[in-house]
Protein backbone atom coordinates (compact mmCIF):
# COMPACT_ATOMS: atom_id res chain seq x y z
CA UNK A 1 0.00 0.00 0.00
CA UNK A 2 1.49 3.34 -1.06
CA UNK A 3 0.67 6.04 1.46
CA UNK A 4 2.07 9.50 0.81
CA UNK A 5 3.52 10.83 4.04
CA UNK A 6 4.06 14.42 5.20
CA UNK A 7 7.65 15.53 4.53
CA UNK A 8 8.27 16.05 8.25
CA UNK A 9 7.89 12.28 8.79
CA UNK A 10 10.10 11.13 5.91
CA UNK A 11 12.92 10.22 8.29
CA UNK A 12 10.64 8.72 10.94
CA UNK A 13 11.91 10.80 13.91
CA UNK A 14 11.20 8.01 16.38
CA UNK A 15 12.67 5.98 19.19
CA UNK A 16 14.64 3.04 17.80
CA UNK A 17 16.35 -0.09 19.12
CA UNK A 18 13.75 -0.45 21.86
CA UNK A 19 12.94 -3.59 23.78
CA UNK A 20 9.28 -4.59 24.04
CA UNK A 21 9.18 -3.42 27.67
CA UNK A 22 10.69 -0.02 26.75
CA UNK A 23 8.20 0.26 23.91
CA UNK A 24 5.24 0.17 26.34
CA UNK A 25 6.81 1.75 29.42
CA UNK A 26 4.85 4.68 30.85
CA UNK A 27 1.73 3.89 28.83
CA UNK A 28 -1.69 2.93 30.30
CA UNK A 29 -1.17 -0.84 30.02
CA UNK A 30 -1.58 -3.65 32.55
CA UNK A 31 0.22 -6.29 30.48
CA UNK A 32 2.56 -6.22 27.50
CA UNK A 33 4.15 -9.43 26.23
CA UNK A 34 5.80 -10.42 22.96
CA UNK A 35 7.37 -13.39 21.25
CA UNK A 36 9.54 -13.24 18.12
CA UNK A 37 8.32 -15.94 15.73
CA UNK A 38 10.81 -15.54 12.89
CA UNK A 39 14.42 -14.59 12.22
CA UNK A 40 15.61 -11.01 12.03
CA UNK A 41 16.92 -8.19 14.14
CA UNK A 42 14.34 -7.12 16.71
CA UNK A 43 14.19 -3.33 16.40
CA UNK A 44 11.14 -1.34 17.40
CA UNK A 45 10.64 2.08 15.92
CA UNK A 46 8.00 4.11 17.70
CA UNK A 47 6.70 7.65 17.54
CA UNK A 48 4.16 8.77 20.12
CA UNK A 49 1.95 11.88 20.33
CA UNK A 50 0.19 12.24 23.67
CA UNK A 51 -2.80 14.30 24.72
CA UNK A 52 -4.87 14.24 27.88
CA UNK A 53 -7.24 11.45 26.81
CA UNK A 54 -5.77 10.33 23.49
CA UNK A 55 -2.45 8.84 22.40
CA UNK A 56 -1.41 8.39 18.77
CA UNK A 57 1.22 5.77 17.93
CA UNK A 58 3.18 5.12 14.80
CA UNK A 59 5.28 1.97 15.00
CA UNK A 60 7.37 -0.31 12.83
CA UNK A 61 8.84 -3.72 13.66
CA UNK A 62 10.53 -6.07 11.17
CA UNK A 63 10.59 -9.72 12.38
CA UNK A 64 7.45 -11.79 12.66
CA UNK A 65 6.15 -11.06 16.15
CA UNK A 66 3.24 -12.10 18.33
CA UNK A 67 2.23 -9.63 21.01
CA UNK A 68 -0.44 -9.44 23.68
CA UNK A 69 -1.47 -6.12 25.18
CA UNK A 70 -3.98 -5.50 27.98
CA UNK A 71 -4.70 -1.77 28.39
CA UNK A 72 -5.76 -0.11 31.62
CA UNK A 73 -9.53 -0.68 32.16
CA UNK A 74 -10.40 2.92 31.23
CA UNK A 75 -8.43 2.77 27.99
CA UNK A 76 -9.03 1.06 24.66
CA UNK A 77 -7.11 0.69 21.41
CA UNK A 78 -7.93 1.37 17.77
CA UNK A 79 -5.38 -0.38 15.54
CA UNK A 80 -5.03 0.70 11.91
CA UNK A 81 -2.47 -1.54 10.13
CA UNK A 82 -0.85 0.30 7.22
CA UNK A 83 1.64 -2.20 5.75
CA UNK A 84 2.65 -5.77 6.54
CA UNK A 85 4.04 -8.90 4.91
CA UNK A 86 2.08 -12.14 4.77
CA UNK A 87 -0.88 -12.34 7.16
CA UNK A 88 -1.55 -9.81 9.88
CA UNK A 89 -3.90 -11.31 12.48
CA UNK A 90 -5.61 -9.24 15.17
CA UNK A 91 -7.61 -11.13 17.81
CA UNK A 92 -8.07 -14.01 15.39
CA UNK A 93 -9.18 -11.85 12.45
CA UNK A 94 -7.02 -11.54 9.35
CA UNK A 95 -6.54 -7.89 8.44
CA UNK A 96 -7.54 -6.48 5.09
CA UNK A 97 -6.34 -3.13 3.70
CA UNK A 98 -7.94 -0.18 5.50
CA UNK A 99 -9.36 -2.21 8.37
CA UNK A 100 -9.48 -0.58 11.81
CA UNK A 101 -9.64 -2.96 14.77
CA UNK A 102 -11.31 -1.76 17.95
CA UNK A 103 -10.26 -3.45 21.18
CA UNK A 104 -12.21 -2.39 24.26
CA UNK A 105 -12.69 -5.63 26.17
CA UNK A 106 -11.03 -6.55 29.48
CA UNK A 107 -8.79 -9.18 27.83
CA UNK A 108 -7.00 -6.72 25.56
CA UNK A 109 -5.74 -7.88 22.20
CA UNK A 110 -3.25 -10.20 20.52
CA UNK A 111 -1.63 -9.42 17.18
CA UNK A 112 0.71 -11.39 14.92
CA UNK A 113 2.48 -10.13 11.83
CA UNK A 114 5.74 -9.51 9.99
CA UNK A 115 7.30 -6.22 8.88
CA UNK A 116 4.43 -4.29 10.37
CA UNK A 117 3.81 -0.58 10.01
CA UNK A 118 0.96 0.42 12.32
CA UNK A 119 -0.97 3.51 13.20
CA UNK A 120 -2.80 3.13 16.48
CA UNK A 121 -4.84 5.16 18.92
CA UNK A 122 -5.02 4.75 22.67
CA UNK A 123 -8.32 6.29 23.77
CA UNK A 124 -9.78 6.95 27.20
CA UNK A 125 -13.08 5.02 27.29
CA UNK A 126 -15.01 7.42 29.49
CA UNK A 127 -14.26 10.36 27.19
CA UNK A 128 -15.08 8.31 24.09
CA UNK A 129 -18.42 7.19 25.57
CA UNK A 130 -19.34 10.83 26.13
CA UNK A 131 -18.43 11.69 22.54
CA UNK A 132 -20.39 8.72 21.16
CA UNK A 133 -23.43 9.63 23.25
CA UNK A 134 -23.44 13.20 21.94
CA UNK A 135 -23.10 12.07 18.33
CA UNK A 136 -25.69 9.31 18.48
CA UNK A 137 -28.25 10.89 20.78
CA UNK A 138 -28.03 7.86 23.10
CA UNK A 139 -27.61 7.96 26.86
CA UNK A 140 -23.95 7.51 27.82
CA UNK A 141 -24.78 4.36 29.81
CA UNK A 142 -26.16 2.76 26.64
CA UNK A 143 -22.83 3.08 24.79
CA UNK A 144 -21.13 -0.31 24.79
CA UNK A 145 -17.62 -0.17 23.32
CA UNK A 146 -17.27 -3.74 22.07
CA UNK A 147 -14.41 -5.31 20.11
CA UNK A 148 -15.09 -4.92 16.41
CA UNK A 149 -13.58 -4.61 12.96
CA UNK A 150 -14.42 -1.46 10.98
CA UNK A 151 -13.87 -1.77 7.23
CA UNK A 152 -13.26 1.76 5.99
CA UNK A 153 -12.55 1.00 2.35
CA UNK A 154 -9.89 2.66 0.21
CA UNK A 155 -11.19 6.26 0.08
CA UNK A 156 -12.17 6.70 3.74
CA UNK A 157 -9.29 4.52 4.95
CA UNK A 158 -6.67 6.56 3.09
CA UNK A 159 -8.10 9.76 4.53
CA UNK A 160 -8.06 8.31 8.03
CA UNK A 161 -4.41 7.24 7.72
CA UNK A 162 -3.44 10.65 6.34
CA UNK A 163 -5.37 12.40 9.11
CA UNK A 164 -3.31 10.58 11.73
CA UNK A 165 -0.01 11.13 9.91
CA UNK A 166 -0.75 14.84 9.44
CA UNK A 167 -1.67 15.15 13.12
CA UNK A 168 1.65 13.53 14.07
CA UNK A 169 3.56 15.80 11.68
CA UNK A 170 1.85 18.89 13.13
CA UNK A 171 2.98 17.84 16.63
CA UNK A 172 6.70 17.53 15.87
CA UNK A 173 7.42 21.06 17.11
CA UNK A 174 6.34 20.04 20.63
CA UNK A 175 8.82 17.33 21.70
CA UNK A 176 8.88 16.00 25.27
CA UNK A 177 11.56 13.37 24.70
CA UNK A 178 13.01 11.25 21.92
CA UNK A 179 10.14 10.11 19.74
CA UNK A 180 7.52 11.67 22.08
CA UNK A 181 5.45 14.75 21.33
CA UNK A 182 2.48 16.69 22.73
CA UNK A 183 -0.96 16.61 21.08
CA UNK A 184 -2.71 19.98 20.80
CA UNK A 185 -5.91 20.07 22.88
CA UNK A 186 -8.10 21.46 20.07
CA UNK A 187 -6.87 18.82 17.63
CA UNK A 188 -7.49 16.16 20.28
CA UNK A 189 -11.12 17.23 20.67
CA UNK A 190 -11.68 17.15 16.91
CA UNK A 191 -10.11 13.69 16.69
CA UNK A 192 -12.42 12.43 19.41
CA UNK A 193 -15.42 13.46 17.31
CA UNK A 194 -14.04 11.61 14.28
CA UNK A 195 -13.23 8.47 16.28
CA UNK A 196 -16.68 8.49 17.85
CA UNK A 197 -18.18 8.74 14.36
CA UNK A 198 -16.26 5.65 13.23
CA UNK A 199 -17.31 3.69 16.30
CA UNK A 200 -20.98 4.61 15.98
CA UNK A 201 -21.14 4.10 12.21
CA UNK A 202 -21.41 0.33 12.58
CA UNK A 203 -24.34 0.56 15.00
CA UNK A 204 -26.13 3.20 12.98
CA UNK A 205 -25.66 1.30 9.70
CA UNK A 206 -27.19 -1.83 11.24
CA UNK A 207 -30.46 0.10 11.19
CA UNK A 208 -29.68 1.17 7.65
CA UNK A 209 -31.86 3.76 6.04
CA UNK A 210 -32.88 3.70 2.39
CA UNK A 211 -29.95 4.15 0.01
CA UNK A 212 -32.07 4.79 -3.09
CA UNK A 213 -30.58 8.18 -3.80
CA UNK A 214 -26.86 8.44 -3.11
CA UNK A 215 -26.06 11.58 -5.09
CA UNK A 216 -23.31 13.00 -2.82
CA UNK A 217 -24.35 16.63 -3.26
CA UNK A 218 -27.99 15.88 -2.44
CA UNK A 219 -27.00 13.83 0.62
CA UNK A 220 -24.81 16.66 1.89
CA UNK A 221 -27.51 19.29 1.28
CA UNK A 222 -30.10 17.34 3.27
CA UNK A 223 -27.71 17.07 6.21
CA UNK A 224 -26.83 20.77 5.99
CA UNK A 225 -30.49 21.78 6.00
CA UNK A 226 -30.99 20.05 9.34
CA UNK A 227 -27.78 21.57 10.66
CA UNK A 228 -28.99 25.08 9.78
CA UNK A 229 -32.39 24.40 11.35
CA UNK A 230 -30.73 23.42 14.64
CA UNK A 231 -28.48 26.44 15.13
CA UNK A 232 -28.26 26.45 18.92
CA UNK A 233 -28.69 22.69 19.36
CA UNK A 234 -26.35 21.00 16.87
CA UNK A 235 -27.68 17.65 15.56
CA UNK A 236 -25.91 14.35 16.18
CA UNK A 237 -24.51 12.13 13.43
CA UNK A 238 -27.59 9.93 13.84
CA UNK A 239 -29.83 12.97 13.26
CA UNK A 240 -27.88 13.93 10.14
CA UNK A 241 -28.13 10.36 8.82
CA UNK A 242 -31.90 10.38 9.24
CA UNK A 243 -32.19 13.74 7.51
CA UNK A 244 -30.03 12.58 4.59
CA UNK A 245 -31.64 9.11 4.50
CA UNK A 246 -28.27 7.30 4.54
CA UNK A 247 -26.04 5.44 6.98
CA UNK A 248 -23.08 6.98 8.79
CA UNK A 249 -20.39 5.54 6.50
CA UNK A 250 -22.18 6.83 3.40
CA UNK A 251 -22.62 10.23 5.04
CA UNK A 252 -18.86 10.39 5.68
CA UNK A 253 -18.03 9.35 2.12
CA UNK A 254 -20.40 11.96 0.66
CA UNK A 255 -19.00 14.80 2.79
CA UNK A 256 -15.45 13.76 1.95
CA UNK A 257 -16.29 13.64 -1.76
CA UNK A 258 -18.00 17.04 -1.77
CA UNK A 259 -15.90 18.94 0.79
CA UNK A 260 -12.84 16.79 1.46
CA UNK A 261 -13.71 16.69 5.17
CA UNK A 262 -15.77 14.64 7.60
CA UNK A 263 -19.29 15.87 8.46
CA UNK A 264 -18.27 17.01 11.93
CA UNK A 265 -15.09 18.76 10.73
CA UNK A 266 -16.91 20.55 7.90
CA UNK A 267 -19.93 21.62 9.94
CA UNK A 268 -17.71 22.89 12.77
CA UNK A 269 -15.75 24.90 10.20
CA UNK A 270 -19.00 26.25 8.80
CA UNK A 271 -20.15 27.41 12.24
CA UNK A 272 -16.80 29.10 12.91
CA UNK A 273 -17.05 30.91 9.57
CA UNK A 274 -20.59 32.02 10.41
CA UNK A 275 -19.32 33.33 13.74
CA UNK A 276 -16.74 35.53 12.01
CA UNK A 277 -19.42 36.87 9.66
CA UNK A 278 -21.60 37.81 12.62
CA UNK A 279 -18.72 39.53 14.42
CA UNK A 280 -17.89 41.54 11.27
CA UNK A 281 -21.52 42.20 10.30
CA UNK A 282 -22.05 45.73 8.99
CA UNK A 283 -25.73 45.62 9.87
CA UNK A 284 -25.53 44.84 13.57
CA UNK A 285 -22.55 44.99 15.90
CA UNK A 286 -22.76 42.08 18.41
CA UNK A 287 -22.77 42.95 22.10
CA UNK A 288 -20.08 40.40 22.88
CA UNK A 289 -18.19 37.38 21.57
CA UNK A 290 -20.10 35.23 24.05
CA UNK A 291 -23.42 36.27 22.50
CA UNK A 292 -22.16 35.23 19.06
CA UNK A 293 -20.85 31.91 20.35
CA UNK A 294 -24.09 31.03 22.17
CA UNK A 295 -26.22 31.99 19.17
CA UNK A 296 -24.39 29.35 17.12
CA UNK A 297 -24.41 26.58 19.71
CA UNK A 298 -20.89 27.05 21.11
CA UNK A 299 -21.42 26.64 24.85
CA UNK A 300 -17.74 26.57 25.86
CA UNK A 301 -16.24 30.02 25.30
CA UNK A 302 -12.63 28.89 25.71
CA UNK A 303 -12.87 26.13 23.11
CA UNK A 304 -14.70 28.44 20.73
CA UNK A 305 -11.97 31.07 21.05
CA UNK A 306 -9.18 28.53 20.43
CA UNK A 307 -10.88 27.06 17.36
CA UNK A 308 -11.53 30.53 16.03
CA UNK A 309 -7.86 31.45 16.47
CA UNK A 310 -6.75 28.24 14.73
CA UNK A 311 -8.88 29.19 11.72
CA UNK A 312 -8.30 32.93 11.48
CA UNK A 313 -5.04 33.60 13.31
CA UNK A 314 -6.61 35.81 15.97
CA UNK A 315 -9.05 35.48 18.84
CA UNK A 316 -12.69 36.51 18.24
CA UNK A 317 -12.28 39.30 20.79
CA UNK A 318 -9.45 40.72 18.63
CA UNK A 319 -11.69 40.64 15.55
CA UNK A 320 -14.42 42.44 17.49
CA UNK A 321 -12.00 45.04 18.86
CA UNK A 322 -10.70 45.82 15.37
CA UNK A 323 -14.16 47.03 14.40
Amino acid sequence: MNLEEPKQLSRFPAKTDLTHQEFWRGLPTLQAEAAQLGPGRLEYKMLQVTGRDLIIFRSKVAPKMASTIVPHPDWMVLMAPVDWVGAYVFNGQTARPFDVFVSGGPDGYSATGERRHNLALGVRKSKLRDACAKLSGCHVEDIDLQDQRISLGSALGTRFHRRLLETIAASLDKPVGTGRFVLDAVIENDLFSEIASLIMAQAIDENAFSNLNLDPVRVVRRAEELFEDRTTNPPSIADLCKAANVGATTLHLCFNEVYGASPIAYLHAKRITQARSLILSAERVPRSVKDVALSLGFTHSGRFAERYRNFFGEYPSETLNKR
